[in-house]
């Protein structure tokens, strides 16, 4: 049955749904033990579930069509509740624990305080001007065929002593820009080796990752202590962060790259966090085992080619100058925003742990940077296009675009060359976070995505990466939404080397095998 049979359905029978406790109802898909059973359901959302009193319970079925019942999340709640809190709380920033939009979703009385459909309620931004857009001048995100030197390494396996190594080569220069830098064991790594060194980083402002030693602005300062005038900063150019004059990213400065010396990149899908760079070495050390589970998993890369280094490094100081040029002047400080849905959780045992590996060869390898209109939609959907036995992808989360428009279409348009590579017979697998609720799984089985056979959920994925075929892999830091592929400022690489795609790719299939599960949370 179609969703807008559903909604003919819904619309007829809603005296029956209508009971006390009843937040919403919407056409959706039946969930048993926690997964997608493909069949088309009446979802009921409610405030808790219970056994109703005499009259007060759901149907089982309404004409024949399942009535699946789900308790709402916090967020959930506070969406349908309370929806201008929420709009405050989550919806500013990526990662932190939103929930799907159904434009079909009927709110029901129980949901006392909604008074129009939640992104209507959206927080006002600031009052600030925007900035809009600009590369560096002269600097072009063509592919480069160069022989380079390419270390590989993950997290939680050997990310921190990758991430340590790189740190601790630096001869004379270190350019950075960064989501989130809020770990004491990097900023002391940072601190030693980079002491006497000209060090230049942009920084995001975003909430408190729960794993924090400091916020970010406490970072900054004490670089400012320890390094003095070979330090300098800017806060990047978000819209929400309020040490920011103006804006030119709506939702985030979510970045991850270091360039050392003008000739070697790191570039990740994590940040300078406990979470994303957790101090272990599960790899050499089976004492950190346990700890292992309960970091993220990411992908990282060094690459030392000076061609590749000056593009970054060219990206990276033109957002510097934007933004000193936009800062609220002095030592100015402002509340660090609440991380909601961010509670850490943990996975099974790994099975195995990878080491770093370093391959030097000649290798295709495209640069891409968001906002810059088209690379990374562009080249990401050609990779995808190009997949004919597998297709590997492994995402925090996949959010289709809340309301659909022109610009929109470019990120729905690489859901849809998945889709399409799935239907043409490529064995394509996704794993995502438990961020990924059972509501964002219906939006992609409703796309036309086979869900119930080829997604997994994997506890702490904070990756954004993609394997084809064992010939090329993505590195990157764009999560698959409007924003993080298109609006935010955000890196990645695709590297064409067999190599390489076969060591993400080994850690995929252990993911998949081992740590990913068909179990999905309630909204």
């Amino acid at each position: 049955m179609a969703a807008e049979n559903i909604d003919a359905l819904i619309a007829g029978h809603l005296h029956e749904l209508d009971k006390p406790g009843v937040l919403s109802v919407r056409p959706g898909y039946e969930v048993t033990k926690g997964w997608l059973t493909g069949k088309r359901a009446i979802v009921a959302t409610v405030q808790h579930k219970h056994t109703p009193s005499p009259g007060e319970a759901l149907p089982d079925h309404v004409e024949g069509v399942p009535v699946d019942v789900r308790q709402a999340s916090p967020a959930k709640r506070q969406q349908l509740e309370d929806p201008q809190a929420y709009a405050d709380d989550r919806l500013p920033y990526p990662d932190h624990g939103a929930v799907p939009v159904f434009p079909n979703e009927v709110t029901l009385p129980s949901a006392t305080g909604v008074t129009e459909h939640v992104y209507a309620a959206q927080a006002a931004k600031p009052a600030k001007p925007n900035v809009p857009y600009s590369a560096p001048a002269g600097v072009t995100l063509d592919p480069v065929s160069a022989k380079a030197t390419i270390t590989l390494s993950a997290s939680p396996d050997s990310g921190w002593p990758t991430l340590k190594t790189f740190l601790a080569g630096t001869k004379h220069s270190l350019t950075v820009g960064l989501y989130d830098f809020t770990s004491d064991h990097v900023l002391k790594a940072v601190e030693t080796s980079l002491a006497g060194k000209r060090v230049k980083f942009v920084l995001d402002h975003p909430p408190k990752n729960p794993t924090a030693d400091q916020t970010d602005e406490q970072t900054a300062t004490d670089l400012v202590a320890a390094l003095g005038a070979d330090f300098e900063q800017a806060w990047a150019l978000d819209r929400m962060d309020p040490l920011a004059t103006a804006w030119t990213f709506p939702t985030a400065y979510h970045i991850k790259v270091a360039v050392r010396d003008g000739s070697a990149v790191w570039l990740s899908s994590g940040n300078w966090n406990n979470s994303n760079q957790p101090d272990i070495d599960p790899v050499n050390n089976a004492a950190d085992a346990d700890a292992a589970r309960h970091g993220d998993r990411d992908w990282h890369v060094v690459i030392e080619s000076a061609e590749l280094a000056a593009t970054f490094e060219a990206y990276l100081l033109n957002d510097l100058q934007v933004a000193r040029a936009h800062n609220v002047p002095g030592a100015a400080s402002a509340p660090t925003p609440v991380a909601h849905g961010m509670q850490k959780t943990q996975t099974p045992p790994y099975a195995a742990f990878s080491a770093a590996t370093t391959l030097t060869a000649t290798s295709w390898i495209s640069p891409l940077l968001t906002p810059d209109p088209g690379v990374y939609a562009g080249a990401v959907k050609k990779l995808i296009e190009s997949a004919d036995k597998y297709l590997h992808l492994q995402f925090q989360y996949i959010e289709l675009p809340k309301t659909p428009s022109a610009v929109s279409a470019h990120f729905a348009e690489l859901v849809q060359a998945v889709i399409d590579r799935q239907k043409a017979g490529v064995d394509v697998k996704v794993i995502m976070s438990e961020y990924e609720t059972a509501g964002y799984l219906e939006q992609l089985q409703t796309a036309g995505l086979d869900v119930v056979n080829s997604v997994r959920i994997q506890n702490n994925v904070h990756n954004k990466g993609i394997v084809v075929d064992g010939t090329a892999v993505l590195v990157s830091s764009q999560n698959w939404s409007t924003d993080g592929t298109l609006y935010n400022r955000d890196a990645g690489v695709i590297i064409h080397n067999a190599k390489a795609a076969a060591y993400f790719d080994s850690l995929f299939e252990h993911d998949w095998q081992h740590l990913a599960v068909q179990k999905a949370a309630s909204d």
